[in-house]
């Protein structure tokens, strides 16, 4: 029995690429063939008319409120600067941060942009190692902000009564929720190199600049679903929206592209929301 394990784990190791290509390229011709039958069963006609329902103002304030939603990620740049040897102006770190989160989220590349950008902006006098510790730093809590609100959701879903089928999805959600325990005790037990400089503190920093981008990111969510004037059950679509989180990392496809999104607009059907209407809220979302 354990050759066989051993066996079968050796396998696994030496073809582990091939494998998660695989993977993804299965999750990408599963999500080309439901957003392709999506898109066919969508009145278009309904969308092109609610897109333009919508008055200057109203897209003047999602405009507004996506600006909002986007910077706490500059909190990442003022964090990383800590962990480098060099001073950078108040100024510069906004003005760098704000290219490379924009740029992050329009184009995403599951985070390889933002890492690469910064890794430019911020490597004045300090060596490799020193950026890709930093960079790596940074990488570690992206998705802390997540798990945690991974326990809120579930909270929400078998506390509240939510709907029966978002209970279907705990075990997304214990898994994701279960990511932040183990790096808070990961970085508070593990010795080296690596976390020596990675203080309380600064872990502190880093925990609520996740918690404040994926929450504005949420409410940002639900601010176009209410600016579009759909009425549904808003507690269920924010346990919906983390769910959908990480269902997209899990599909390992970059930014979660098309899997997110056809989770939604599944996921949203059930609160009386109209494929039309999913599809307008995901545009605007994105």
């Amino acid at each position: 029995m354990k050759q066989t394990f051993q066996q079968v784990k050796s396998f696994v190791e030496k073809r582990a690429t091939i494998l998660k290509l695989i993977f993804v390229l299965s999750v990408l011709i599963f999500v080309t063939f439901e957003i392709g039958k999506i898109f066919r069963e969508v009145d278009w006609y309904q969308v092109k008319q609610g897109l333009a329902d919508q008055s200057l103002f109203s897209v003047i304030l999602m405009l507004g409120a996506g600006i909002i939603a986007v910077s706490p990620m500059l909190l990442y740049d003022f964090s990383i600067v800590k962990f480098l040897p060099d001073k950078y102006s108040p100024w510069y770190i906004l003005r760098s941060g704000w290219i490379t989160n924009t740029a992050t989220n329009i184009a995403g590349f599951g985070g390889f942009l933002g890492a690469a950008l910064r890794a430019d902006f911020y490597h004045k006098n300090a060596s490799k190692k020193q950026v890709v510790y930093a960079l790596s730093k940074i990488a570690l809590f992206l998705l802390a902000g997540l798990s945690l609100y991974c326990w809120v959701s579930l909270g929400l879903i078998f506390g509240f009564d939510l709907g029966p089928h978002l209970k279907g999805y705990w075990p997304w959600l214990i898994g994701g929720g279960s990511y932040f325990p183990l790096l808070f005790l990961t970085t508070k037990f593990k010795q080296g190199d690596f976390f020596k400089d990675l203080t309380l503190k600064r872990e502190l920093v880093l925990i609520l600049a996740s918690l404040l981008e994926w929450g504005f990111a949420a409410l940002f969510f639900l601010f176009i679903g209410e600016q579009l004037g759909i009425h549904t059950n808003y507690a269920a679509v924010l346990a919906l929206y983390f769910t959908g989180s990480v269902l997209g990392i899990v599909s390992m496809v970059p930014g979660g592209l098309g899997s997110f999104d056809v989770f939604m607009m599944f996921g949203l059907l059930p609160f009386g929301v109209t494929t039309e209407q999913a599809v307008i809220w995901l545009l605007f979302f994105r």
